[in-house]
C-alpha cells in the first residue's frame, strides 16, 4: 500500500551522485521491510511510474523523502511548496538491461565539457550498478574531474525474461558486465565526446538515408543512375564504422554528374540533399565562388569546408555528413594552364579544392557533388580516385523513363480531372524520342497553354477565365510535341531542305539504290547483329541527288537523332572552330541510343580546291578519326557522306573510312518520261516526247533534268503543264546543255 511523503533535498552532494532517494531509518523500515533493514540492502520503489532505489539516512526527517534537483525536476515537484509523492512498492523481478542509451547535457548552459566516455561508463558502473531505469528517466552524473551533467535515458534493450511484470513497463536493471552503455550528446549541448568505443560508435551511427520514393520526389527515368550513385557513394556510409575501420576503407568523397542539359543533374543533387540525414547542403552556383580581391576566391573555397573541419576536430568519426553541391562545375575547375592570365586564380581554385578534399588533413565527413555538361573541360587531377572518383552519366531517358516523367508532370492534372481521358502517356512516351526531362516538362507546359488559350478572350482580356471548363485534350499534347523540338532530335528542317524536290522513282536504277538503302538500315537496326556503326559514302555526278538520298536514308532509318553537317554551317568560322563543330556533332550523336550524322559535300567540308589540290589537313584528320571511331557500347551510329569527287576522296584516304560505297547513277534517257510524270508534267504529244528525248545525248543528273523540265514546261489551260519540242530546245539552249 502506497504512502505519501513530503519532498526535501538530499543531505550532501555525495548523495546526489548515487541517484538514490533517501528516507529516515523508521520510514525505510516500513518501506523496505525487516529483511532489508537487517542486511542493509537498498529497496526499490515506483514514484510516478519511475523506479528509484531507496536508501536510509539519519539526517532525513520522519515522513520526508530526500531527492536531488534532477529527480525533483523529473517528477515535477519542489521543496518549497512542500510537495508530496507516493512511494509504491516495486517487485524486484525486472530483467537486466542489455543496452542503455543516454543523452548527456551540461547542467550549466555556459559550461563547455569534454567527456571521456570510458570514464563516464566506469562512473556509472560504480554508482548505478543494481539500480533500475526506464526511458525518459533522468540521472545526475557528477564526475570526479568536476563535470556536472544531466543524463536522460533515451532507449533501452532488455534481456529476454519470463517475468513480464516489470518488462511491460520497459524497466530494466543496470548490471555491471551485462549492460552496454551508449552515450550521446546533442549538438546544442556543446559536449564533445572522446575515447568512444567502437561498439558505441556503431550503435549511435545515425540513419543516413531516409525512406524515399523517386516518383514522389519528382524524379523520373533516373532509377538506374540514382542506384549507381547510392551504390558507389553511400553504401560504405551505411555500414558500421568499426567494420569500415577493420577493412581499412575510405568513404567516397566526390560524385560527378555529367550529361546533356536538361536531363536532371541538378534535380538529382537537390533531391539527394533532401533524402540524406545530413547537414543543410551548401550549394555553389558556378562562378559565384570567384572574388575580385586577391585571395578572396581561395578563401571562399576554404569557407565551404570550415564547418566540416570544425565538427571533425570536435567529434571525429561521430560527426554528421556535410554535403557540398557544385553546379556548373566546369566553370570552377578548369584545366590548369588553360586560362592564361596574370592572376592564376583558376589554377589556385583547383589546387585549393584538391588540398581540402584529399590533402594532408583530409576530411572524412564531406561529400561533394559536381554537375557539368562539359566534363572535357575539367582538370584531370580532380577526377581521379580520392577526389571526384564516381562519374555518373545522366543521359537522355528511355521510353519507360519518359512515361514516368510525363506521369510526374501531369499528376496534378490527373488528380484534378483537368486532363482528358483519351490521353495515353505511353503514346506520348513513344512520340518523344530523345526528349530530355526539361523538354518533356516543356511539352506539358505547352499543352496546358494550348488549353488555356481556348478560354482566353483577347478582345476582353479583363474577363476572368472559368477554370471549371478547362480541359487539356489529346490534340493539345499533339500540337505541343510538334512545337517543342528536342535538342537531340531529328533535324527535320535540314533534311526537308536537302530533299526539297522530293524523291522521284525513275525506274530500275532507283530501285537498286532504294533496296541498298533499306538493306543498310535493316542491318544496323536488326537485333542480335554485332554491327554497331555503319558509314555509307554516296558518290555521283554533281546534281545527281546525293544530298536528297542521304536525307532519304536518314528518314527510313528513323533514328531519334539526326544531325546534318554541311559547309554552309561553317561559313565564317576558323579552322579549329570547324573541327569543334565536327567533334560536337559526333559527341552529341553518342548520347542518343541510335543516331545518324550526315556529312554533306565532303569536298567543301575539308576546303578542297581543285586548283593546286589544296585542302585543310586539320579538318581531314578530324574526319578520318571521327568516322572510324566506334560508338559507345550499346549505341548505334549511321554516318552518311556525300561526294562528287570520289577519286580525290579516295586518294586522301577519306574514302577508306566508309564501310560501304553507294554510287548514285544519272537518270537514263529512257526514264525521263517517269521523271516528268513524277513532277506532274506531261509532253504535248508522243512526237514531242520522242523529239525531246532525241535531244538528250547522254544520261542526265537528276537536278539538271528537273531544271530542264521545269524550264521547258508551259501552262496551257487548266490541265498539267505541257512540254513541247520547241520549249525543250529553248530550255536546253538556256542551260548550255
Amino acid at each position: 500500500m502506497s504512502r505519501y511523503y513530503s519532498v526535501c533535498s538530499v543531505p550532501t552532494d555525495n548523495d546526489t551522485k548515487t541517484n538514490c532517494i533517501f528516507l529516515s531509518t523508521r520510514d525505510f523500515a516500513e518501506v523496505a521491510g525487516p529483511q532489508a533493514v537487517a542486511t542493509g540492502s537498498p529497496a526499490v520503489v515506483l514514484v510516478l511510474g519511475f523506479p528509484f532505489t531507496v536508501c536510509r539516512s539519519d539526517v532525513v526527517e520522519l515522513g520526508a523523502v530526500a531527492m536531488n534537483s534532477i529527480q525533483r525536476r523529473l517528477l515535477g515537484v519542489s521543496t518549497g511548496a512542500r510537495s508530496t509523492v507516493a512511494l509504491e512498492p516495486f517487485p524486484l523481478r525486472a530483467p537486466d538491461m542489455h543496452i542503455l542509451k543516454i543523452q548527456v547535457e551540461p547542467i550549466s548552459a555556459r559550461q563547455a565539457i569534454t567527456l571521456d566516455c570510458q570514464a563516464c561508463i566506469a562512473y556509472m558502473e560504480k554508482m548505478f550498478s543494481g539500480q533500475y531505469f526506464r526511458v525518459t528517466q533522468q540521472l545526475a552524473i557528477v564526475m570526479d574531474s568536476g563535470e556536472r551533467m544531466r543524463a536522460t535515458v533515451t532507449a533501452t534493450e532488455l534481456v529476454e525474461s519470463n517475468e513480464a511484470s516489470a518488462a511491460s513497463l520497459d524497466i530494466g536493471c543496470f548490471s555491471r558486465g551485462v549492460t552496454q552503455v551508449i552515450i550521446t550528446a546533442s549538438e546544442a549541448s556543446g559536449i564533445a565526446l572522446m575515447n568512444v568505443s567502437e561498439a558505441q560508435m556503431d550503435a549511435q551511427q545515425p540513419q543516413l538515408v531516409r525512406n524515399f520514393n523517386l516518383e514522389s520526389l519528382g524524379i523520373g527515368g533516373l532509377r538506374a543512375e540514382f542506384g549507381q550513385v547510392f551504390r558507389r557513394a553511400f553504401a560504405s556510409r551505411m555500414l558500421k564504422p568499426s567494420f569500415i575501420k577493420r577493412l581499412g576503407l575510405k568513404h567516397v568523397k566526390g560524385v560527378l554528374l555529367f550529361g546533356p542539359p536538361g536531363t536532371g543533374k541538378t534535380l538529382i543533387a537537390r533531391k539527394i540533399g533532401e533524402i540524406l540525414n545530413c547537414h543543410e547542403p551548401k550549394v555553389v552556383n558556378g562562378p559565384e565562388v570567384f572574388n575580385k580581391f586577391v585571395g578572396g576566391t581561395e578563401e571562399n573555397i576554404r569557407k565551404l569546408f570550415a564547418d566540416a573541419e570544425k565538427e571533425q576536430a570536435e567529434k571525429g568519426d561521430q560527426s554528421r555528413l556535410h554535403l557540398i553541391i557544385f553546379d556548373e562545375f566546369d566553370a570552377i575547375c578548369k584545366q590548369r594552364g588553360a586560362v592564361r592570365d596574370s592572376t592564376g586564380v583558376n589554377d589556385n581554385v583547383v589546387n585549393q579544392l584538391l588540398s581540402k578534399i584529399d590533402g594532408v588533413n583530409s576530411l572524412n565527413n564531406v561529400l561533394l557533388i559536381g554537375m557539368t555538361n562539359r566534363i572535357d573541360l575539367i582538370d584531370e587531377a580532380i577526377l581521379r580516385p580520392g577526389r571526384f572518383e564516381v562519374h555518373v552519366e545522366i543521359g537522355l531517358p528511355d521510353e519507360p523513363g519518359r512515361v514516368e516523367i510525363f506521369r510526374i508532370h501531369t499528376r496534378g492534372m490527373r488528380q484534378n480531372n483537368i486532363m482528358s481521358t483519351d490521353i495515353s502517356l505511353e503514346e506520348l512516351g513513344k512520340m518523344t524520342k530523345n526528349y530530355s526531362g526539361a523538354e518533356i516538362e516543356g511539352v506539358v507546359r505547352d499543352a496546358t497553354s494550348n488549353a488555356f488559350n481556348r478560354h482566353i478572350d483577347l478582345d476582353h482580356p479583363d474577363k476572368m477565365v472559368d477554370d471549371t471548363n478547362v480541359l487539356v485534350t489529346r490534340e493539345d499534347f499533339m500540337k505541343a510535341v510538334e512545337e517543342v523540338t528536342p535538342a537531340f532530335g531529328q533535324a527535320k528542317e535540314e533534311c526537308a531542305n536537302l530533299r526539297r524536290g522530293g524523291i522521284i522513282d525513275y525506274g530500275d536504277s532507283w530501285e537498286v539504290v532504294k533496296s541498298r538503302c533499306k538493306r543498310y538500315t535493316d542491318q544496323l537496326s536488326a537485333a542480335g547483329k554485332r554491327i554497331d556503326s555503319l558509314a555509307v559514302l554516296i558518290d555521283g555526278a554533281p546534281g545527281s541527288g546525293k544530298s536528297a538520298v542521304s536525307a532519304y536514308l536518314a528518314e527510313i532509318a528513323d533514328f531519334p537523332y539526326v544531325k546534318v553537317v554541311s559547309a554552309e554551317d561553317m561559313v565564317g568560322y576558323g579552322e579549329m572552330q570547324r573541327v569543334n563543330i565536327l567533334r560536337k556533332a559526333f559527341e552529341d550523336a553518342y548520347k542518343s541510343p541510335a543516331s545518324c550524322v550526315i556529312l554533306d559535300d565532303l569536298e567543301r567540308l575539308i576546303d578542297f580546291s581543285q586548283l593546286g589540290g589544296r585542302y585543310s589537313n586539320a579538318l581531314l584528320q578530324a574526319l578520318l578519326v571521327l568516322i572510324k571511331r566506334p560508338p559507345p557500347e550499346g549505341k548505334k551510329l549511321l554516318v552518311v557522306g556525300t561526294t562528287a569527287q570520289y577519286d580525290i576522296m579516295d586518294s586522301l584516304e577519306l574514302g577508306a573510312c566508309f564501310s560501304v560505297k553507294l554510287h548514285l547513277p544519272c537518270v537514263p534517257v529512257s526514264a525521263i518520261s517517269k521523271v516528268c510524270d513524277g513532277l506532274g508534267l506531261a509532253f504535248a504529244s508522243q512526237q514531242d516526247m520522242d523529239s525531246c528525248l532525241s535531244l538528250m545525248l547522254h544520261d542526265v543528273p537528276m537536278k539538271q533534268l528537273m531544271l530542264l523540265l521545269e524550264m521547258a514546261s508551259e501552262q496551257k489551260g487548266s490541265g498539267r503543264p505541257l512540254i513541247t519540242y520547241q520549249s525543250m530546245a529553248r530550255a536546253k539552249e538556256s542551260v548550255g546543255g
